[in-house]
């Protein structure tokens, strides 16, 4: 796969336990949340959002690490992300998987940020991902790590932000486009960020992406 390498990093944060979460089961999304972009909402007991739309958890302004679970439900463009940083400023990453080209398994992983913004990279997952998939980020210094984990097992991706991350802090939220639906919200201030020697460090591939704007 050009421009994707495999390498150990060393680094260490502290562990807590997960310090927020939402599970999505009533009729109103409330105060807890805030749009960023777009328009969010609740449908049998998930979320689902307009596209590009991004929002925030007023309980995971200190959080770094953010996970949810992300259905397809047709076989038009879907993505689910999660964020991590200051959404209303865009200074944040924003990391996503999705099927850009249709159909039933997500075939695409991408570090971008602010509110999908491909100033970063889109790359193939390997193998693709079956619908539901449980999604996590975790940004530990300049890095952020990425795992999916589905019915054909767990894959870990990493990408270096560089000096961009600096300006992230902390606080992490869920972005939607297509008729995804995100369920399981968590978020944890830090975690244990060695990366496994299994991670596959991403670079830049060039790959179109329908989603972002030309």
């Amino acid at each position: 796969m050009r421009g994707i390498l495999t390498f150990g990093l060393a680094a260490l944060c502290a562990v807590p336990a997960f310090a927020a979460s939402d599970d999505f089961n009533r009729a109103e999304l409330g105060k807890k949340w805030n749009a960023v972009n777009g328009t969010l909402s609740i449908s049998n007991n998930q979320l689902v959002g307009s596209n590009n739309a991004l929002g925030t958890f007023k309980y995971s302004r200190t959080a770094t690490t953010v996970s949810v679970v992300v259905s397809l439900n047709s076989l038009d463009t879907h993505y689910g992300a999660v964020a991590i940083g200051d959404m209303a400023t865009g200074n944040n990453a924003f990391v996503k998987i999705q099927n850009p080209a249709g159909g039933d398994l997500f075939d695409r992983g991408a570090f971008y940020d602010a509110n999908n913004h491909n100033n970063g990279t889109l790359f193939p997952l390997s193998p693709q991902v079956p619908s539901p998939a449980t999604l996590t980020a975790s940004l530990c210094g300049t890095v952020v790590t990425m795992t999916i984990k589905s019915s054909v097992g767990t894959q870990k991706y990493a990408h270096d932000y560089g000096s961009e991350a600096k300006s992230f802090g902390s606080g992490t939220g869920l972005g939607t486009f297509g008729p995804v639906t995100l369920d399981n919200y968590m978020s944890k201030v830090g975690r244990k960020c060695a990366l496994d020697a299994d991670t596959v460090m991403i670079g830049r591939p060039s790959l179109a992406d329908p989603t972002t704007a030309k």
